[in-house]
């Protein structure tokens, strides 16, 4: 494994970390400025930093107790494929999603394109996930 692979895979650790405590710093901290992160299954996309922190204002408006299990990894170069469950603190699995995330040269995520079941747990169908 590369250098580069082996902080990538550090940083998706202060990913998960900061996620379940902390999501506006995991913004902040994990993503570059100019960003983008694609729910590939819903087709919808968000570009730079203040658009996610708004996606992650309405996820945490819709349930504050979603936490992130991150169960695998496997990193290439500046990608690294992460498997992940989510739940509710204490809870059961709600939700199992995988991320392709690329980093930039500084560590900072450039491109999150996520696989999976909103980690609310609200369904697709639901008009909640409406744009």
């Amino acid at each position: 494994m590369t250098t580069v692979e082996e902080r990538n895979m550090e940083r998706v650790k202060i990913w998960e970390s900061t996620w379940n405590d902390d999501v506006m710093r995991m913004v902040d901290e994990c993503y570059a400025e100019d960003c983008e992160a694609t729910d590939m299954l819903r087709d919808r996309t968000f570009y730079g930093r203040e658009e996610l922190r708004l996606i992650e204002k309405q996820m945490m408006a819709e349930d504050a107790t979603r936490r992130l299990k991150v169960v695998n990894m496997i990193a290439s170069g500046n990608t690294v494929v992460v498997e992940t469950h989510s739940f509710r603190k204490g809870g059961e699995v709600r939700s199992k999603s995988c991320v392709v995330l690329v980093f930039n040269e500084e560590g900072l995520i450039i491109s999150d394109h996520s696989y999976g079941g909103d980690p609310t747990g609200i369904a697709a169908n639901d008009p909640r996930t409406e744009n």
